[in-house]
């Protein structure tokens, strides 16, 4: 899919040229997450660098990352380092959902492939307080299975998720997720199309107005969801997560030089620091 370019920003199909001439660090930024979008906006001020971003397409109407976008798929490892060759790609960046395990490792692979490093963010899981009532699963469906009947349950887990929980006609479900506009609720199953709520008290509002004795979710980390855990731990509610996947990042590739290792971040301000030494050794600034 072609990417989406504000005014002022050069086409895609001319990287090759722009890279030998602006002597600026051409850079793929694989986004959709709030840390994407802090990463985009500091290196696009950034001399150094010409940033354009990727999108998957899980949202219907992103807001704008006020960079060039292709938005969708690429086909893979292999078409996504085809897709870097053919632009002109020096470096990627993949700051993607911690959920988002198959891009993660396309990414490490697609970069091998390109000849270009890959850096990526792994954003830190969120850890209980003592109060807490959380239990882990390997799977959404072993969760599902697990649920005790007649019970209430809050699911928060993307819409990916939500036909196997529907599939338990003993419970009552109540799901939110983006995309789920198309589906019609019913007094067993209740769908909400919407983000999260930025609010403690909001979250609670909603726990309690829905009676919810259960909430099934991912442990995503970070702030923009974070309100749901809260809530719960203020309501005594107890939280079942799903597990996160390991990625094998394989980091055997080409050496590069100036690489900085390493090449796993778990902060935003250690992944735009280590783009910025790259890019000052391979333009020797």
């Amino acid at each position: 899919m072609m990417a989406s370019m504000p005014p002022n920003h050069p086409d895609v199909s001319a990287g090759t040229a722009l890279q030998q001439t602006d002597q600026r660090m051409k850079t793929l930024v694989l986004a959709g997450t709030a840390e994407a979008r802090a990463v985009v906006a500091a290196l696009a001020s950034d001399p150094a660098f010409m940033i354009e971003a990727s999108l998957a397409g899980a949202t219907t109407k992103p807001a704008s990352l006020d960079v060039p976008t292709h938005k969708g798929g690429f086909g893979g490892e292999e078409g996504l380092a085809r897709f870097c060759r053919d632009n002109g790609f020096d470096l990627i960046l993949d700051v993607t959902h911690p959920y988002s395990t198959v891009i993660s490792r396309n990414a490490a692979l697609a970069a091998q492939r390109a000849g270009i490093p890959c850096l990526h963010y792994q954003r830190p899981p969120w850890m209980p307080e003592q109060a807490d009532r959380w239990q882990h699963f390997s799977s959404w469906q072993d969760m599902a299975d697990a649920i005790p009947a007649k019970t209430r349950v809050f699911l928060a887990g993307g819409t990916q998720s939500v036909e196997m929980f529907m599939r338990r006609t003993d419970i009552t479900l109540i799901a939110r997720a983006l995309n789920l506009a198309d589906k019609t609720s019913s007094p067993q199953t209740i769908f909400i199309n919407a983000l999260p709520s930025k609010t403690v008290e909001g979250e609670c509002k909603l726990l309690k107005k829905h009676n919810i004795a259960l909430i099934c979710c991912k442990n995503s980390g970070g702030n923009s969801s974070f309100a749901k855990i809260l809530a719960a731990r203020k309501c005594g509610i107890e939280v079942w997560m799903l597990d996160r996947k390991p990625v094998a990042l394989s980091l055997d590739g080409p050496t590069q030089k100036g690489m900085p290792s390493p090449q796993i971040h778990d902060t935003v301000e250690t992944i735009i620091s280590a783009a910025r030494q790259y890019a000052a050794v391979r333009l020797g600034r």
